[in-house]
């Protein structure tokens, strides 16, 4: 004899929580009904009892909402890595059937009806942080998936580089352990200090506009570094000798640097191919919840010169 079917009403009796919840979790729907806590619970209930939630999906139209972060006083630098990411992402769950929608914006609480406005089944956030999530209105029960930041709820999935193991390779490469650190401002402060990590605080200098670049290359003469973002590296190279740094690339284009320039890239194309993944697996339920949610992933690190 097969197994017995399991149903949406004994996965509700084990959550403590009605039919009409457990529905709303395993569909998407249901905004401002409950919360992200409460549909994880259900999912990972269900998927424990094999239950079959991929068939909740099929055939449901989905569409993400991809949010670029603004900072006062950004980078042209900083705009091109997160256009650059915005539109990688687009083409790879373009791939995978599902459309989406970009939308730059200062505030997520003070845009949030914006946001809502488009329908999303799932939301990405670029360099951007996720505590201003509790306080957005209607409460947020969309998956959302933070991409190029950093953060310890375990609500959400992060996918950034593996900057550890980048600084690593740059040290390596460089043949030095005390390197300096030149890199674009980021919203996420825990991906600031993941950056920094390392590094002598009189050594990392983010590039915001409020000190003088060429002054710390200057005190910095004699020394090899690492700078994270491509045309920031490209400044860098113009006022520094290119054989003494390694560039943290995102743009997948080498011929912006000379040759003498240590190259790590660390490619947008890759980070949106394992954002889009994560949707995916997220809007079929198709996910295991015991792999963790944070994501990093691994540099190119090809042969120079």
């Amino acid at each position: 004899m097969g197994e017995k079917k399991v149903s949406m009403r004994q996965i509700a009796k084990i959550c403590g929580c009605s039919l009409a919840t457990v529905s709303y979790a395993l569909n998407h729907t249901g905004q401002g009904k409950i919360s992200s806590a409460t549909r994880l619970r259900i999912i990972d209930t269900a998927k424990q009892l094999n239950y079959p939630t991929t068939r909740t999906t099929r055939g449901k139209k989905n569409r993400a909402a991809i949010l670029v972060t603004r900072l006062h006083g950004e980078s042209v630098g900083r705009r091109l890595h997160l256009t650059d990411l915005a539109m990688q992402l687009e083409a790879q769950l373009l791939e995978l059937g599902i459309p989406s929608v970009i939308l730059r914006l200062g505030d997520l609480v003070e845009d949030w009806r914006k946001i809502l406005a488009v329908s999303p089944s799932v939301i990405f956030v670029l360099d951007g942080g996720c505590r201003a999530v509790a306080h957005v209105n209607p409460p947020c029960v969309t998956p959302m998936i933070f991409v190029d930041c950093d953060n310890d709820d375990p609500l959400y999935y992060k996918i950034l580089p593996d900057y550890p193991s980048l600084m690593g390779e740059a040290k390596t490469r460089l043949g030095r352990e005390d390197l300096f650190l030149v890199a674009e401002p980021v919203r996420s402060g825990q991906l600031m200090t993941l950056l920094s990590q390392g590094f002598a605080p009189q050594d990392v200098f983010f590039h915001d506009g409020t000190q003088s670049l060429s002054a710390f290359l200057e005190a910095h003469q004699g020394r090899k570094g690492v700078v994270v973002g491509d045309l920031l590296g490209v400044e860098v190279c113009g006022q520094f000798p290119p054989e003494d740094l390694a560039v943290i690339c995102s743009l997948d284009d080498p011929g912006l640097f000379p040759p003498q320039t240590t190259l790590l890239p660390a490619p947008n194309a890759d980070k949106a191919k394992a954002a889009a993944a994560v949707a995916s697996d997220l809007l079929t339920l198709d996910y295991d919840p015991t792999q963790g949610n944070r994501i990093l992933v691994k540099g190119n690190f090809p042969a120079n010169g």
